[in-house]
């Protein structure tokens, strides 16, 4: 299974909270739960977590300034198991992570803090089979922070899937965007809450975000939420969200192409996933979300 899922040079595996295999480059480290980036030259590396029993696994990620890096995050969380993370990005870190979500019925609860011009893009596939419930929030503490956060999520079956995710600006001059996309087939539920919060005093900072989810059959229970929390007047804030069912017509005009209904299916799903691509800029990461993506209702 591992040679099948790593796709970099670099690499580390943490199993069940014990370094299982790794390949670390210059200036980064991992010891007993925490993770540190001193690289001084741009890097591309994979992390890939597996918990295989019902339990608990906390880590620390700290990334010092000016430190850019490209990853790929991979997570096997088995039923019961919960991944508890927290990140610091140092003044003017850059951070783009792609996540693969293939985890059964678990937990995520990850905090990411970013310092004055830090910058983190995270573009998330959440396409595991089971119950599943992720919470991810974004700090901003520092002047010029910039969080972009994409995801693409798939719950299907009788898939029970819940997903919190929060940008808070506690410094002026903040830029915050989520754009959260879901597809619900069979009897599965999907609820997902964007909160957007920019607290007193922080003019010039702006809050965005998009959660939309189209439902599949008449059994799928959906909700998409978007909470903003706005306690000054110099700022930028705008929210959307919507719930609709999948254009008939257009599964029509496929079929009558020659596909079969699972194929149309599979081709709008993939379709409407696909602009979490975009929040990516490095090439690897994009090819790898699309490898993702490809699997969407196969």
């Amino acid at each position: 299974m591992i040679n099948d899922i790593l796709s970099s040079e670099f690499y580390l595996i943490i199993k069940n909270g014990d370094c299982f295999q790794s390949h670390l480059p210059d200036h980064v480290s991992y010891q007993a739960g925490l993770l540190n980036f001193m690289n001084v030259n741009p890097i591309e590396i994979q992390i890939v977590y597996i918990l295989d029993e019902k339990q608990t696994f906390d880590i620390d990620i700290r990334v010092l300034e000016r430190c850019e890096i490209n990853m790929i995050e991979s997570k096997f969380l088995a039923n019961g198991a919960t991944l508890n993370k927290n990140m610091y990005l140092a003044q003017d870190a850059h951070m783009h992570i792609f996540s693969e979500n293939n985890s059964g019925s678990a937990k995520s609860y990850e905090n990411v803090y970013l310092q004055e011009n830090a910058i983190c893009q995270y573009g998330f596939a959440e396409l595991s089979d089971g119950d599943f419930s992720g919470y991810y929030h974004y700090y901003l503490d520092g002047v010029g922070a910039d969080a972009k956060v994409r995801m693409a999520i798939l719950a299907k079956a009788k898939e029970n899937k819940y997903y919190e995710v929060l940008i808070k600006h506690n410094q002026p001059h903040t830029f915050g965007q989520m754009d959260n996309y879901g597809v619900v087939k069979d009897a599965g539920k999907l609820i997902i809450d964007g909160i957007g919060s920019i607290t007193k005093g922080q003019h010039g900072s702006a809050s965005h975000q998009t959660n939309k989810i189209m439902v599949f059959d008449s059994n799928c229970v959906a909700g998409a939420n978007p909470y903003l929390y706005i306690d000054d007047f110099d700022v930028k804030a705008s929210h959307a969200a919507g719930v609709g069912k999948m254009d008939e017509e257009h599964l029509y005009y496929l079929q009558s192409r020659g596909l079969s209904k699972k194929q149309a299916m599979h081709l709008i799903t993939y379709g409407y996933l696909k602009p979490v691509i975009e929040v990516i800029d490095n090439e690897m990461l994009k090819e790898r979300f699309e490898k993702a993506l490809s699997k969407v209702g196969a």
